[in-house]
């Protein structure tokens, strides 16, 4: 029961994190002219006028694995990879190290936006997460070989996902007609978090049975409750104390975004964006080890009788009573740890046709580094932008295979609705959001109103 109630309350912190909040890389934005929030983008991109926005919001999901990868076909019918005509050598070479997969989510609260001669202020209020999951392709190894192999190491997975809240203030100065540059600064407060990391787990397997050594840490910190360790000193992810619930803030930070933005000749922009250089020092007031060690040698001389008896159940329930009492999570003292958040850069150049300037093309590069995943992609773009309304398409070759994506703005009166969707070639399972193949996925959707 013991390990049930750990996978619960990892699962449900994660699950917290990620789906209790509705990414910050729409490179679309340079290239929609009526698109109102471009110093996201690149901060030193400045409006014409004033303008609020309301809402924004922003998911992105990279995965280096998708459904393809376990699933054959054979005889025309679709088998997983764990069946006996999928050799371990065809399987298991398709699997990076680390079957990964991140994410990141931005809700924009607010934002607002003024000019006062050649410089453009702004300041907005958001909600983020960033989240993820490492699984070693060891355990994949284990489940096609089994005991053909002695030895796995399984060290190193981690589970995590953590929340905060963002104060930004935004400057971009308009040096001449060809140049400009900008900067953001902002202040994070954390609110939820959580670090599962296993640093040990080897598997040995022999003639007389196998045996399991790991060493895991848990970082959690909730500002709900804190969770109270029993009577051994183990944490009972059951007795949560409202009396001695953690208040906001769970960590705090600082993080800046840089950029530059030139017009060498006419019809030309290039851009240059770094964003998110920063971290949070969390403070996680649930701490706990996972440090110890089991083994089985099998179940020996067992008789028809003592089957009849159910003597068999008793020897699976001292294995499992094992097994669990090696995943304990022991509660250690609440820890301070500084992260860094993922970062972005950006680059684009952007060219209007001199015969129709509605009409546009140009290239953007992107790279975000995330801790155990970074991903880089570069895209050709092509934009067309009237009076209401503005769309562009692109296409190109990311660190997963083939990308491409889409974008609209549309003005009604003073109101502009910008929707945008980008994402790696292989689609989805059918009715479901399982990827079949590993992409960079994002999605974008917003509302602003010119003052």
């Amino acid at each position: 029961m013991r390990l049930n109630r750990h996978i619960i309350i990892a699962v449900a912190a994660l699950a917290a994190a990620t789906a209790a909040l509705p990414a910050q890389t729409f490179h679309q934005g340079l290239f929609l002219d009526g698109y109102r929030l471009g110093y996201r983008y690149n901060p030193a991109i400045q409006n014409e006028n004033g303008v609020v926005g309301v809402g924004q919001w922003g998911n992105q999901n990279l995965n280096n694995v998708g459904a393809a990868n376990f699933l054959y076909p054979r005889d025309g019918k679709l088998v997983t990879a764990l069946h006996s005509s999928v050799s371990a050598e065809e399987f298991l070479l398709g699997l990076p190290d680390y079957c990964s997969y991140t994410g990141g989510i931005d809700f924009n609260l607010f934002s607002y936006g003024w000019r006062k001669d050649a410089a453009y202020h702004t300041v907005e209020a958001n909600v983020r997460a960033a989240y993820g999951a490492f699984i070693p392709e060891t355990i994949f190894e284990i489940l096609k070989l089994g005991t053909s192999n002695t030895n796995y190491d399984m060290g190193k997975m981690r589970l995590f996902g953590n929340a905060y809240a963002e104060l930004v203030y935004g400057y971009s100065l308009k040096v001449s007609d060809a140049f400009s540059f900008g900067a953001r600064a902002k202040l994070l407060i954390g609110v939820e978090a959580l670090n599962y990391n296993f640093s040990r787990m080897d598997l040995t397997f022999s003639e007389e049975g196998y045996n399991v050594d790991l060493q895991a840490d848990l970082n959690l910190t909730s500002r709900w409750s804190k969770i109270m360790p029993d009577a051994d000193g183990y944490l009972n992810f059951l007795d949560l104390s409202l009396k001695d619930r953690w208040k906001l803030p769970s960590g705090g930070g600082l993080a800046v975004d840089l950029g530059i933005l030139a017009t060498p000749v006419e019809g030309l922009t290039l851009s240059a964006s770094l964003l998110d250089l920063g971290g949070i020092v969390w403070y996680y007031g649930n701490a706990g080890v996972s440090e110890g060690s089991t083994s089985f040698t099998g179940v020996t001389d067992l008789t028809l009788e003592q089957i009849q008896k159910g003597d068999i159940l008793g020897e699976f329930n001292e294995l499992g009573k094992s097994f669990f009492e090696s995943l304990r999570i022991k509660s250690a003292k609440s820890r301070v740890s500084p992260e860094m958040i993922p970062f972005t850069v950006n680059t684009a150049a952007k060219y209007e046709m001199p015969f129709y300037r509605a009409l546009s093309i140009g290239a953007t590069g992107n790279f975000i580094f995330r801790k155990g995943m970074s991903y880089m992609e570069g895209r050709g773009v092509l934009a067309w932008n009237g009076k209401y309304l503005g769309i562009c398409a692109d296409g190109g070759y990311g660190s997963f295979g083939p990308v491409y994506g889409l974008g609209l703005n549309a003005s009604i009166w003073k109101f502009r609705i910008t929707a945008a969707m980008s994402n790696g070639f292989g689609g989805n399972i059918p009715y479901t959001n399982t990827p079949l193949k590993p992409n960079n996925k994002v999605i974008t959707l917003g509302l602003t109103y010119d003052l």
